[in-house]
């Protein structure tokens, strides 16, 4: 949990809400280049000057390029000097545009009212270096305005650290989950006078490799040191109307400022001269920060893995492969347990996210079902092994387990390192005939690797969703084989009572198991994401609602069309639907020439009233999107999406190979919000769903297909 919040601590967090408050008024969703926020950002701005600095707008319309693609819009970022601007900067960031289904009073108002605070209390300093606060705008549409900050204003090349400060959720303990690399300075930033961040070099090491981003993912090439905070519980609310101010937890705003504040003063007292190395680190229960060099880590686990093996050997004689064959097969039959038992709850449920509003049920039956399946493979592997022999021989599989998490995940030693060293400490004690003394450092290591873990799950369980937790239970399985030969051994002389551990777990397993399959998936604290399509052909006229398969449809709202499965897309429902209102798109040819063999078609597209708009190429690997709103792309792109106003007056150019026998050019145009022909789907949709993301909309699609004569 967030601390409670110290009324004395100078991030003063009633001041950062009310702040917040005035900025987000009445909390209408603000995405990007959109009327309501330029009203937001409206405030921002008086909020900045009634703090006693001076504003400064970048204005920019920019495309970033992907792979294939490219997101366009036009961006209006947010920034203010604490003091002179000037080199080895530290920034403090967030974002103030929010998506287009809900208001973003955590994604990123926490972030925005955190800014505002630090700034304000660090505003009568001395400050030993130069700080700016930048609060970007267009980072729900791909990261744009930071993409514009780091391409073209001049301040990025000032930038020496950055603190930002995201959501992903509406409450909970804020997570630090990113750094630079290396990483030695940003560790020191951890260091605050409150409750730990949960973090760990894991979590980093595993979110470098995930598809997500926040717009430090555009400030890294600038190369700055890096400490990147968000609060993580309560997803269910994220990017949908519930993401308000009445479901942001003040706590967890306390708990974010705070942070944030102490890594921006530690940053300012960080000398960049000398030489900075990669070091591990994980929170331990929020009470402070376990840090050591990576080399540190390598060593450990390299003096465990020898010590293990001198346990094993030093132990009573004896039945050596019955016992190095335990661990593994515990190991196989728990994980292998809970991810079937999983897997069968999918097939049974036809939600997504069948966990979300009762997480417990399959919480409890997945670590029921693993602890069952590490007992039996314990009790059927187990009898007549000597017990510190059997213990031994899980720290041996825990050393190459940490081996192999430390070659894909460096970063993952953090979790094995510590208890490797005390199992080398009781190897030294074994040597010596101190045998017992040896046993209980083993019992104390698998203590410590206990609260290690105990966060670094949580955190993961977090970033994966329940329904794919099911490998975590590895960590609390290899807990089991630590401790069960020590203090269960001696129960096995009678049958009866080895059975007993057992049945109670099959039992609680069992209940878990229909508890998971009968609690309701959804509830009004734990929402249904479900928004409403509306998609006209511009062309035949033809209209229908469209619905994601990912979730069943709430009975009410099918009562309100005949909803089908899509015949051109099996993950899609769709049922006929009333013309809607939203203005009518209009794409015109201005030019169409060929020259060198390639064709080059210019078009203007004309819905001046949309949102956002799709322009994609199809059939021909070779054709390609050259510019849009007279901006080049990168490369040129098959795919270009555009968000916000600007977007719906654009002129763009387009080439194609004159010998292309055929390529479709599809144009479509989104409005935010449905019309009164969808209020009946609309009112049928239960309190428990919410539109998300992009949120309910009216899309008119266009296709036209292109010949190889101009």
């Amino acid at each position: 949990s967030p601390p409670d919040i110290q009324t004395d601590h100078r991030f003063d967090t009633a001041q950062a809400f009310s702040r917040l408050e005035r900025i987000l008024g009445d909390e209408t969703p603000h995405p990007v280049d959109s009327d309501a926020n330029d009203i937001v950002r409206e405030r921002l701005v008086s909020e900045i000057t009634d703090l006693g600095f001076e504003p400064i707008i970048r204005d920019d319309f920019i495309c970033k390029p992907y792979p294939n693609s490219a997101s366009c819009a036009r961006v209006q970022n947010v920034m203010f000097w604490l003091n002179e601007p000037g080199p080895d900067a530290v920034m403090i960031a967030s974002h103030y545009d929010s998506v287009p289904a809900g208001p973003g009073a955590s994604d990123d108002g926490i972030g925005v009212a955190a800014s505002l605070e630090i700034a304000s209390v660090l505003k009568e300093r001395d400050l030993a270096k130069p700080v700016l606060v930048l609060i970007t705008d267009g980072e729900e549409t791909g990261l744009i305005g930071a993409h514009s900050f780091v391409k073209n204003d001049p301040f990025a090349s000032l930038i020496g650290s950055v603190v930002s400060m995201e959501a992903r959720g509406v409450r909970g303990p804020v997570a630090m989950f990113q750094t630079g690399t290396p990483n030695q300075r940003d560790i020191k930033a951890l260091k605050t006078d409150i409750q730990k961040p949960l973090t760990s070099s894991l979590a980093a090491a595993v979110y470098d490799v995930m598809p997500n981003d926040t717009d430090v993912t555009e400030f890294l090439p600038l190369g700055p040191d890096v400490a990147n905070y968000a609060v993580g519980e309560g997803v269910a609310f994220y990017h949908t109307p519930g993401d308000n101010l009445a479901n942001l937890e003040k706590r967890s705003l306390f708990h974010m400022g705070a942070n944030g504040l102490s890594a921006v003063e530690a940053y300012l007292g960080t000398d960049e001269s000398g030489p900075e190395g990669q070091w591990l680190y994980t929170d331990i229960l929020g009470l402070f920060i376990l840090s050591m060099p990576t080399l540190l880590g390598l060593i450990f686990v390299g003096l465990g893995f020898i010590g293990s093996f001198i346990l094993f050997a030093k132990s009573e004689r004896g039945r050596a492969m019955k016992a190095l064959i335990f661990p593994p097969a515990a190991l196989v039959l728990g994980v292998g347990f809970a991810m079937a038992l999983t897997a069968l709850v999918a097939v049974i449920r036809p939600e997504a996210n069948f966990a979300s509003a009762y997480p417990m049920a399959l919480r409890g039956a997945q670590t029921a079902a693993a602890l069952l399946g590490a007992y039996l493979g314990f009790k059927f592997l187990a009898v007549k092994v000597a017990p510190l022999r059997l213990a031994s021989a899980g720290w041996i599989w825990f050393a190459l387990f940490a081996g192999l998490i430390g070659a894909l995940l460096p970063g993952g030693l953090i979790l094995f390192a510590p208890p490797l060293a005390i199992i080398s400490l009781a190897a030294l004690l074994i040597m010596f005939n101190y045998s017992q003394a040896a046993t209980w450092l083993t019992v104390l290591a698998t203590a410590i690797f206990f609260v290690i873990i105990l966060p670094a799950s949580a955190f993961a369980e977090i970033m994966l969703f329940l329904e794919q937790s099911a490998p975590l239970t590895i960590f609390y399985i290899f807990c089991f084989i630590f401790l069960a030969p020590l203090f269960l051994s001696k129960y096995f002389r009678q049958q009866f009572v080895s059975w007993i551990p057992a049945l109670g777990l099959a039992g609680v397993t069992f209940i878990c198991f229909i508890g998971a399959i009968f609690v309701p998936a959804y509830s009004v604290s734990a929402p249904q994401p479900l928004s409403i399509t509306h998609i006209a052909d511009a062309d035949s006229g033809s209209s229908e609602w469209v619905f994601n398969k990912r979730d069943p449809l709430p009975e009410a709202m099918k009562a309100v069309a005949d909803f089908e499965t899509d015949p051109e897309n099996s993950f899609q429902l769709s049922a006929a639907a009333p013309d809607m209102s939203a203005d009518r798109m209009r794409l015109n040819v201005t030019r169409d020439s060929v020259r060198a063999g390639v064709r080059t078609i210019d078009l203007r597209l004309d819905a001046p009233q949309s949102d956002r708009v799709y322009v994609g190429l199809d059939g021909s690997a070779d054709a390609k999107i050259l510019s849009f709103n007279n901006v080049d792309i990168a490369d040129a792109k098959q795919t270009v999406i555009c968000s916000g106003r600007d977007c719906g007056n654009v002129g763009m150019s387009i080439q194609i190979p004159f010998d292309t026998e055929a390529a479709t050019l599809t144009v479509s145009t989104s409005y935010f919000g449905l019309g009164p022909e969808s209020a009946a789907l609309q009112e049928a949709r239960p309190e428990w769903a919410l539109p998300i993301q992009l949120g309910d909309r009216r899309v008119r699609l266009r296709e036209i297909e292109l010949s190889s004569q101009p």
